[in-house]
């Protein structure tokens, strides 16, 4: 699978709050840095926080524009929330030798 595929499956998933089909994008020793600077390790952590966030109020993310490389994946992000707020980042994709995801990292932006 490509970069873009894997982010378009991504961000499909959290859409659809498919917590399985989500977590099979990540490789078990993947890290995950949140927008707060926290970071996750392993596909556990990574499981639970996304399914604290599906159980709680998940953004629905549009990706506005992306940059791909051979190994990742650089995106532009819109996300709405429920109660109508929008949340804008910029995650970046790194995938192993095997397309899964080692590691995601999602900045705030400001504006």
């Amino acid at each position: 699978m490509n970069p873009v595929d894997t982010a378009d499956r991504y961000f499909a998933g959290v859409r659809a709050r498919d917590l399985e089909g989500l977590t099979m994008l990540f490789a078990q020793d993947a890290t995950f840095t949140l927008p707060d600077g926290r970071e996750l390790s392993g596909i556990a952590a990574i499981r639970e926080m996304y399914s604290h966030l599906f159980a709680a109020q998940a953004p629905f993310p549009t990706p506005v524009a992306m940059v791909a490389g051979t190994n990742g994946v650089a995106t532009e992000i819109e996300a709405r929330f429920p109660d109508g707020t929008i949340r804008r980042t910029a995650n970046f994709f790194h995938l192993n030798n095997d397309g899964l995801i080692k590691r995601l990292s999602v900045y705030a932006r400001s504006g």
